[in-house]
């Protein structure tokens, strides 16, 4: 029985060996320095950058987005966090920051929140980046 295991794994190891289409292949000292260069000429161009870095670069990154902006963005400004931001993003999105004073059912003190904070806040197309999923109104950041 040893005879035939050991027979049988000589076979298969004799049959992978010759199977094997992985062949080592001369290369020349050219090759050698010419690859690496070709390989790394994208350093040279400008690097990439995607949509969210874009928008940050612009008002997005100094004032807060009402189209744009999760909730955890309104605590900074005093009166606006939760329930106002609620209903902001509900809303949303806007075609101006002062779109947001027509919001149904605001009070008083809550429409005197929102115009003492217009200065504040800023409006861009919605980026899908920003808007889709939960995330505006989890996006599952703690403190």
């Amino acid at each position: 029985m040893k005879q035939l295991v050991g027979l049988l794994v000589a076979l298969a190891v004799l049959l992978g060996w010759v199977s094997s289409p992985a062949v080592a292949q001369p290369i020349s000292g050219a090759d050698l320095f010419s690859a690496p260069l070709e390989a790394m000429a994208w350093l040279a161009e400008a690097p990439p950058q995607n949509a969210v870095d874009a928008k940050l670069k612009t008002e997005y990154g100094a004032k807060l987005d009402l189209n744009n902006a999760n909730v955890q963005g309104f605590r900074k400004f005093p009166g606006l966090y939760p329930t106002l931001a609620r209903k902001i993003l509900l809303n949303a999105p806007y075609d101006s920051v002062e779109d947001v004073l027509d919001l149904p059912g605001l009070s008083e003190q809550q429409l005197d929140i929102l115009k003492a904070n217009l200065d504040n806040f800023t409006v861009t197309v919605p980026d899908s980046a920003f808007v889709e999923g939960g995330d505006r109104f989890n996006n599952g950041v703690y403190k």
